[in-house]
């Protein structure tokens, strides 16, 4: 990487990277989606804990073609590490507005084309068009060099795939920085505020127990569904099954990392959910299965168990703060 290289505040330079432990590939589900996972890292790098954030998992829902593409909400991360997201507005061409933001030190989150990044090798990068987003750390626009975020890694692309990411584009893309406003909460403080705002969205977690949404929308679509190309079990598991089992398996982390601070009586809840991870992660396989055999037959059923332990992670969560 050439000097020029302009590496944001408090990111160091940008040699092998660690993944964090939510990353880890012995996890059920190693990468949740592009955003959680960008966060998860970003945080990472400024020697933050991600895991105080994950109390909104608690509000996935079956919204009837999906489940919750979960994200952690704005203000949660201001209030926790005292940074805010903002829109940028990209007027004077994503590259010129990124560079600005990036000598700041303030990380550009913009939504690309997978085709260009070399961390997708094996399954987008060069072969297949697909939306991600990732994190913009630095870039030298005089060598066309790039060091960003994506998904569990940090990485570097060049060349032509630096002309994609800035290429001429029909409409500009979405885009946002994260500007610091305050400093993070502090290690004891940190557990009773994450406490607070899981109290918050239990509150406002589904009334009905999506997962018996997602078993009645299956069984009514199963049949035309497996049927269809292996390409679409990819895009249906993605949205549905990847989400629920991830989401589930990020409030385990969080739960177990409160009981690991004596915030609460959060262990059963904690396994609960680690439990319904590893169910998502089984049905998956048998939705697979379902797709190669192209029969749909008692496939909606086995959603039964998910379902029954959904109820129980909540059961034991409510028992945890005395609801």
């Amino acid at each position: 990487m050439t000097a020029a290289l302009r590496l944001p505040v408090g990111l160091g330079a940008a040699g092998p990277h660690v993944p964090h432990p939510l990353h880890d590939s012995g996890r059920d589900w190693p990468e949740t989606n592009c955003y959680v996972d960008l966060w998860i890292e970003l945080l990472h790098g400024r020697g933050l804990v991600p895991e105080a954030m994950l109390g909104f998992t608690l509000r996935q829902d079956f919204e009837g073609d999906q489940f919750t593409f979960f994200k952690p909400p704005t203000g949660d991360i201001e209030r926790l590490y005292g940074l805010e997201v903002l829109e940028l507005a990209v007027y004077g061409g994503l590259e010129n507005h990124a560079e600005i933001q990036a000598a700041a030190g303030r990380p550009v989150l913009v939504e690309v084309d997978a085709i260009y990044l070399p961390d997708t090798q094996g399954t987008t990068y060069g072969r297949e068009h697909g939306k991600t987003t990732i994190g913009i750390l630095a870039l030298d626009p005089a060598a066309r060099e790039l060091d960003y975020l994506h998904n569990a890694g940090r990485f570097r692309l060049s060349g032509d795939d630096y002309g994609g990411i800035f290429g001429p584009a029909t409409l500009p893309p979405y885009a946002e920085f994260v500007k610091t406003v305050a400093p993070p909460l502090g290690t004891a403080e940190l557990p009773t505020v994450a406490r607070e705002l899981l109290v918050r969205h239990r509150a406002r977690a589904p009334r009905r127990n999506p997962v018996l949404a997602f078993r009645d929308a299956l069984a009514a679509t199963a049949g035309d569904l497996v049927v269809r190309p292996l390409s679409v079990f990819h895009a249906y598991a993605f949205n549905t099954t990847r989400q629920l089992g991830a989401n589930f398996e990020m409030l385990a982390s969080h739960l177990t990392w409160l009981e690991d601070r004596k915030a609460g009586g959060f262990a059963p809840a904690a396994a609960a959910a680690a439990d319904l991870s590893r169910e998502a992660k089984a049905f998956q396989f048998q939705l697979a299965r379902a797709f190669h055999r192209r029969s749909a037959d008692g496939l909606a059923p086995r959603l039964d168990r998910l379902a029954a332990t959904y109820d129980r992670v909540f059961a034991d969560l409510d028992r945890a703060l005395d609801r």
